[in-house]
């Protein structure tokens, strides 16, 4: 009795279900019925209602309903494969062009090229990736790659097909957003708006092994609006979008060819040769996960995904990255992450002079890493993200830079040896400090200088400071034996004159000596000679190293005068190719915000290309 009455009870569970199943196969396409129905299942009160329920539908399988069921979820879901391509960069640019396209493309590496896996935002609305910030995102769908892709043509580096993918949503069209090699699953487990995607910062745009030699894992997005139909598209047969990315790093190239002649009369017949670069300046903070482009730092005009738009070579608006606005002159306060940082906190290296020490230059700066673009070699300086300003604003603080280093060999230098350590007073050059005080003071230094050491009152020693020394004595003696005797009294004993002489000075104040070959010495007791010798205008070229900075262009409003939109500027997969063409001059002991006449010229490559951009030096 007890089984019939549940058997009753059964059915008439069942009589509302059966009839709305019914309704939902005559009405609505099989699959979103089959769909629906499995839905219903679930919510039936008891197991003998389901078996009952079940066999009813007895021979109606899966099969038959088609192979677009998606599995699970509660919409019907369709399969979607996505092919990614990556356009050539575009290639240097001599005084570079302004715009979208630069000066031309350069194919990518093949490190630069590889996509792992990808995710896919999608969503739908009028305006595409330019839609309301609050726009929902109504699936965020991971794709994976397999092999190496397809050679592309016209400007394409790469082609990369994911395999198929069931994407749970209802029929219809959607807009894309896509992320390649996209790193941590930020977007994961979070209920997400059009407008946090493309304001999504990326802090990670490559991977780089940790001696600097390889990267890898190219964070891409999408470079345009992408779309894709939706409906109930089974395995064999899925839905197809294909998408434009874009690298969200820019890649600094450098070219120098053996030996160039000074140009300087100062220094006839010297030559230089350039033995590495480094990069100043160079943006990690993050960047934006879709480009943006604006009439203004302000954002004026703002476009997502928009073109650089030129006007006779020269730029006429910005993108922009997440502090552009922020970076004056007076501000140092910028929020990166959930912290208020200073300017420095934006780079990898901040170029605000604070090394002083040009060992630590030495080993930051490196021959750079054979690459080829097809025609010629050029050595990789490294990756950046972008990194802009407004035109005012353009400079050493901010702007992104290219340190080089160079060994100079002056020719016709008494007493000295080529790769040997010289130094700097005007224009003048010397073999070592004894030599330059022998220039300045004659035979007083050689004949007179030793006099100090006799001196047994400090009122002597105040009478060899005045009848021997120059204020502008360009060691600084003057000035620091001057202090050592000031409130002495003229009786008063001098406990140690050796302690007072030129060369003990120079040992314990400036780290310096020279050993009876001639051969000199620096750094010694703790001190930085180079430190403490250029307050008195002396250049310290160790081992006859010096440097030459260069900001680097993204696009050239052609006036020497003023800085151009954009002029000084780096743009996402771009590729920022600087030949030296020339040198002009020696170049400073340690890195300065001049450019001490290097001609180089700046090619940007899609990667963009840009013609080279000429650095004379």
């Amino acid at each position: 009795m007890r089984n019939f009455k549940n058997h009753v009870a059964c059915v008439r569970n069942l009589l509302p279900l059966l009839s709305f199943f019914l309704k939902e196969s005559i009405m609505k396409p099989i699959y979103h019925s089959y769909s629906v129905w499995r839905r219903a299942l679930s919510s039936l009160p008891q197991a003998g209602c389901v078996l009952a329920l079940a066999a009813l539908s007895a021979g109606c399988t899966q099969n038959d309903l088609g192979d677009g069921f998606s599995g699970g979820g509660s919409k019907p879901g369709s399969f979607v494969t996505l092919s990614l391509t990556t356009p050539s960069a575009p290639a240097m640019r001599s005084n570079p062009t302004g715009g979208e396209q630069g000066d031309g493309t350069e194919t990518g590496q093949d490190y630069e090229n590889t996509v792992k896996r990808a995710v896919a935002f999608f969503y739908q609305g009028s305006g595409g990736v330019n839609a309301g910030g609050t726009i929902p995102i109504q699936a965020a769908v991971p794709f994976t790659f397999t092999g190496s892709g397809t050679e592309g043509s016209n400007g394409i580096d790469r082609v990369y097909t994911t395999t198929p993918q069931t994407v749970d949503l209802e029929n219809g069209t959607y807009h894309l957003l896509l992320v390649a090699n996209p790193g941590t699953e930020w977007w994961s487990g979070k209920s997400l708006t059009l407008g946090d995607v493309r304001d999504h910062i990326q802090q990670q745009a490559w991977q780089q092994a940790e001696d600097g030699s390889s990267y890898s894992d190219f964070v891409m997005t999408s470079a345009a609006d992408a779309t894709v139909t939706l409906n109930f598209n089974p395995e064999n047969d899925p839905a197809k979008a294909t998408v434009s990315v874009e690298r969200m790093a820019a890649r600094l190239d450098y070219q120098a060819s053996g030996s160039y002649p000074c140009r300087d009369p100062q220094y006839s017949g010297a030559t230089a040769e350039i033995t590495g670069a480094a990069l100043v300046n160079n943006l990690t903070a993050g960047s934006y996960l879709t480009k943006r482009v604006a009439n203004d730092v302000n954002g004026t005009g703002l476009s997502y995904l928009g073109d650089e738009t030129p006007d006779a070579g020269v730029q006429t608006n910005y993108v922009l990255d997440p502090w552009t606005a922020q970076k004056t002159a007076g501000n140092n306060s910028f929020t990166i992450g959930d912290a208020t940082q200073p300017a420095s906190a934006l780079y990898g290296v901040w170029f605000d002079g604070s090394w002083a020490d040009p060992n630590q230059w030495a080993s930051y700066v490196k021959a750079g890493t054979s690459v080829s673009d097809g025609s010629e070699t050029w050595q990789r300086i490294g990756y950046t993200l972008e990194n802009t300003t407004a035109a005012t604003e353009a400079g050493s603080r901010y702007s992104t830079g290219v340190v080089f280093k160079a060994q100079f060999h002056p020719q016709g230098l008494p007493n000295y040896t080529d790769g040997a350590t010289f130094f700097s007073y005007g224009t003048n050059l010397y073999a070592s400090m004894e030599d330059m005080m022998q220039h300045f003071y004659g035979r007083v230094f050689a004949s007179d200088f030793s006099n100090v050491a006799s001196c047994q009152t400090w009122g002597a020693v105040k009478a060899f400071i005045a009848s021997t020394l120059l204020p502008n004595d360009p060691s600084g003696y003057y000035t620091w034996l001057s202090k050592q005797a000031e409130g002495k009294a003229d009786d008063e004993a001098v406990a140690d004159a050796q302690s007072l002489t030129w060369s003990r000075y120079m040992l314990t104040e400036c780290g310096y000596s020279k050993s009876a070959d001639g051969a000199v010495t620096l750094d010694q007791n703790g001190k930085v000679t180079r430190t403490a010798l250029r307050p008195t205008g002396v250049r310290t070229y160790e081992d006859a190293t010096c440097y030459y900075t260069w900001w680097v262009r993204h696009s050239n409003d052609g006036q020497d005068d003023t800085n151009g939109i954009m002029e000084y500027a780096i743009v996402r997969n771009n590729i920022y190719k600087l030949k030296v063409n020339s040198i002009y001059s020696l170049g400073s002991d340690i890195p300065t915000d001049e450019d001490h006449g290097l001609v180089i010229e700046v090619y940007v490559n899609d990667w963009q290309l840009l013609d080279p951009e000429t650095l004379p030096m």
